[in-house]
């Protein structure tokens, strides 16, 4: 389904350079979530931007002190990237 999906951090202590909302349509498997303008372009191929991969240090939960938008989370990489998602 849709998600907004914000940059806050490219590393361990670099805020990233994007940090603005942007809407995907959003596949989630085991390891994966990927990103595409809408479910037809997805099952063809074309993705917004690359994929996620999670592993067993991957951080998710809810990002309770972001107070702008309700209904947000946060994925933390082990690499230092996090990402803020947004659901209606």
């Amino acid at each position: 389904g849709f998600l907004s999906r914000k940059h806050e951090w490219e590393g361990h202590e670099r805020k990233a350079s994007h940090r603005a909302w942007e809407k995907h349509f959003c596949a989630l498997t085991s390891t994966r979530l990927s990103f595409a303008k809408d479910a037809k372009h997805l099952k063809s191929g074309r993705i917004t931007s690359d994929d996620l991969l999670f592993d067993s240090a991957t951080q998710v939960g809810p990002a309770s002190d972001y107070r702008k938008k309700s209904h947000v989370f946060r994925l933390k990489f082990q690499n230092g990237n996090e990402y803020l998602f947004h659901a209606k």
